[in-house]
C-alpha cells in the first residue's frame, strides 16, 4: 500500500457521518401540512385524444401558508406576512452578536401578531367610517323627508320637486302666502318646461335632444296662473349662419345692381374722361365705389358657394370699371347692357342654387295698391298693376 492510499483511507476514517440538520417543531408542521395537501390534491385527468379542453374543476378557497401569501396586502393576513418578512429581513442582516434560527423566528411572529392586530383595527375603522357616513346620509334623508323634501341633492330640479311637495298643499287650499306663491309658481314654471340635453361626440358635433317636461298633473296649478315666462336662447346653427349670410349678400347684390343702373343713367361721357384723367366727378366717383361693392358682393357669393370659379370670372369680366379707358370708348349705355347681362347670368347661376334676386330692374317686385307700395324698400324696382317698372327712390 502507497503513502497516498494510507493518508486517504485514514481522512476518510476521521470524516464525521453526513447526518440531514433537524428541523424546529414549526418548520416541521409547515412540512407536514404540505405532504398533506400534496396527497389530499386529485390529479387532474389527461385530456382526450380528440384534444377538447376538459371542464375546469372550481377552485378552492385559499388557505394555510399560501393562501396567506395570496392575501391583500393591506388586509390582517397581509399585514402580518409583509412585518413577518421584514422582522426576519432585519433579524438576518450583520450583528456582532450570534443569532440562532429560534431567536429570528420569534422575531418574526412577534411582528406577524402586532401586523395581524394593526390590520385588523384598520379593517375594524374602516367598517365604522362607512357605518358612520350610511348614517349621516339617513339622518339627512329622514330630516329632509320630515321637512317636505323628497328629493335630496342641491340641483333646480330637486329643489322644485321639494318646493312643489311644501307648499302645493297650501296652493290647493289657499293659504299660502305671497312669497310662497312666487315661489311655487317659479319652480312650477321651471319643471312644466321642455328642456335640452347636449351631448357632443369625438369629433366635437354637438346634438341637442330635447327632454320632455315633467308630468305636474298630480300637484295644483299656481294661483291665476302664475307661471313665470322663462328666458331662452337659442343657438343658430352653422347652417342658418351660412343661410343668413346668404340672404344678406343677395340683398346687397340686388340694391348695388340698382344702384348702379341708376349711376349710369347720370353718367356722361365727360364724367367717364375725369375718371381716366384721374380728376373724376362727383358722378364718376360715386359710380366707381358701387361697381367695387358689386365687386365685392360677386366674391362674397362665390366664397359661400353660391358661385364656382369659372362664374366669378365670366360676371367678373362683365363689370367693366367706369373710369378706365375701355369704359369711354364704350359708353354710358354700353355699360348698361353689361349690366344687363350679368344680372340675366346671375339670376340664371342663382336659381341653380334654388335662389333668386328680387326687386332688382330683371325681377321686380308686383305691387297690387298703394299699401303694397309702401312696404317696398328704398332702392328696389317694382311692378305697378299696368306693366311698369318703377325704382323706388329714397324720400
Amino acid at each position: 500500500m502507497s503513502r497516498t492510499d494510507i493518508r486517504t483511507d485514514n481522512i476518510l476514517r476521521q470524516r464525521p457521518p453526513v447526518t440531514a440538520p433537524a428541523l424546529s417543531p414549526m418548520m416541521q408542521r409547515v412540512a407536514r401540512q404540505a405532504a398533506e395537501s400534496r396527497l389530499a390534491t386529485p390529479r387532474r385527468p389527461l385530456p382526450p385524444v380528440t384534444g377538447q379542453t376538459p371542464p375546469q374543476q372550481p377552485q378552492e378557497a385559499d388557505t394555510g401558508l399560501m393562501g396567506a401569501l395570496r392575501a391583500p396586502l393591506m388586509s390582517p393576513r397581509g399585514q402580518a406576512i409583509s412585518q413577518a418578512a421584514l422582522a426576519g429581513l432585519e433579524a438576518g442582516g450583520y450583528t456582532t452578536m450570534p443569532t440562532t434560527l429560534g431567536q429570528a423566528i420569534g422575531k418574526m411572529g412577534q411582528a406577524a401578531l402586532r401586523g395581524y392586530g394593526a390590520g385588523t383595527q384598520a379593517q375594524a375603522a374602516q367598517r365604522k367610517a362607512t357605518l358612520d357616513e350610511y348614517k349621516i346620509m339617513a339622518d339627512i334623508a329622514e330630516k329632509q323627508a320630515k321637512a317636505g323634501q323628497a328629493f335630496g341633492g342641491t340641483g333646480m330640479t330637486s329643489q322644485s320637486f321639494n318646493v312643489l311637495l311644501k307648499i302645493g298643499e297650501k296652493i290647493a287650499n289657499g293659504t299660502a302666502t305671497d312669497p310662497e306663491r312666487k315661489k311655487y309658481a317659479l319652480a312650477y314654471g321651471y319643471l312644466s318646461k321642455p328642456r335640452e340635453q347636449k351631448t357632443y361626440d369625438k369629433d366635437g358635433n354637438e346634438t341637442i335632444t330635447t327632454m320632455p317636461a315633467q308630468d305636474l298633473s298630480q300637484f295644483p296649478t299656481p294661483v291665476n296662473g302664475e307661471v313665470p315666462a322663462l328666458d331662452s336662447t337659442t343657438k343658430p346653427s352653422k347652417v342658418t349662419i351660412e343661410k343668413n349670410k346668404f340672404i344678406k349678400s343677395m340683398d346687397s347684390m340686388a340694391l348695388n345692381l340698382n344702384k348702379y343702373r341708376q349711376a349710369l343713367k347720370d353718367l356722361t361721357r365727360i364724367d367717364m374722361v375725369s375718371g381716366t384723367a384721374e380728376f373724376p366727378t362727383d358722378n364718376m366717383a360715386s359710380a366707381s365705389a358701387i361697381a367695387e361693392g358689386l365687386r365685392l358682393n360677386l366674391k362674397e357669393l362665390y366664397e359661400l358657394g353660391a358661385l364656382v370659379g369659372g362664374d366669378f370670372q365670366i360676371l367678373d369680366n362683365l363689370l367693366t370699371s367706369p373710369n378706365s379707358a375701355k369704359a369711354v370708348k364704350m359708353g354710358g349705355s354700353a355699360l348698361t347692357i353689361q349690366l344687363d347681362q350679368l344680372e340675366d347670368i346671375l339670376s340664371q347661376k342663382l336659381g341653380e342654387k334654388d335662389a333668386t334676386l328680387s326687386g332688382t330692374f330683371g325681377t321686380p317686385i308686383p305691387v297690387a295698391n298703394k299699401e303694397e307700395y309702401a312696404k317696398i324698400k328704398s332702392g328696389q324696382y317694382v311692378l305697378l298693376p299696368n306693366g311698369t317698372i318703377l325704382y323706388k327712390r329714397k324720400r
